[in-house]
């Protein structure tokens, strides 16, 4: 018995100090609970399949608004070209979510999806309400995603009505409930008023719906806003999402580097 006690400290300390033994570590405790909670959510979803029927139906209505949104027309130096040319900016897919929390100050969920599906680190995850999360560790056949409801979330958001943004976080209190800071004090906003995603993000579609401002305030050092958002995705049951792959990603982010470079 101390043995096994001395050889599972060694090994920890070996994880712990070593980046190769953590990814190892990582990929297969993944692997292992994602497949574990996979066999429980298939036994789950075959006991609730009038419930799944009308997730489908509203994903369907989903789809269908953001499918818009998912194509821009080609432009050449003339300026638009009026025809039916089209240039996909996004990638969606869907993908089931096998566990996840929302009661912990870091929340996470492991999804379906791994890296044989595409999915890399840092991809958009939505559910049909709205937005869920941003994939984090992505493993062959399974992807740990970080929630709105994780003290290193934070996205560009704004009200749908106006094109100041600000930082969605989340204060680590009621899982319901997320909060949009640095909003500038000219913003007109009120209560009820939804919040989406903005451009500046560079992980989600813009205009993807993330909640309503149930109450808001204005900081008494600066001039920003702090709006409370009750959000539309229920943590508490996820389960049917969609990874999101903003393929012009990589050459902004290259812009960007340049600009900054150039300063």
């Amino acid at each position: 018995m101390f043995f096994l006690i001395l050889q599972g400290v060694a090994i920890a300390r070996v994880i712990r100090h070593n980046y190769f033994q953590q990814y190892i570590w990582l990929s297969a405790s993944t692997y292992v609970v994602g497949s574990i909670h996979e066999k429980i959510n298939d036994l789950k979803e075959y006991l609730s399949l009038r419930h799944q029927n009308n997730v489908l139906q509203a994903e369907n209505a989903v789809l269908r608004q953001i499918i818009t949104n998912e194509v821009t027309r080609f432009e050449s130096k003339r300026g638009l070209i009026n025809d039916s040319l089209l240039r996909q900016i996004y990638t969606f897919q869907e993908a089931k979510v096998v566990y996840s929390t929302y009661s912990f100050r870091n929340n996470l969920m492991i999804i379906n999806r791994g890296s044989i599906h595409g999915v890399k680190p840092g991809m958009a995850v939505i559910t049909p309400q709205g937005v869920a999360g941003i994939t984090k560790d992505v493993d062959t056949h399974f992807s740990t995603a970080l929630t709105i409801l994780h003290s290193k979330f934070s996205i560009s958001c704004r009200p749908s009505g106006s094109f100041n943004f600000g930082s969605l976080i989340w204060n680590g209190n009621n899982y319901r409930y997320a909060q949009l800071i640095d909003l500038p004090r000219q913003t007109r906003i009120r209560n009820g008023d939804t919040i989406v995603t903005d451009v500046r993000s560079l992980i989600f579609p813009e205009g993807i719906p993330v909640g309503i401002i149930k109450s808001y305030r204005t900081r008494e050092l600066g001039d920003f806003i702090e709006a409370q958002i009750e959000l539309f995705t229920d943590f508490s049951s996820i389960h049917q999402v969609y990874i999101i792959d903003y393929l012009e990603k990589k050459a902004i982010e290259n812009l960007k580097l340049l600009i900054n470079e150039n300063k």
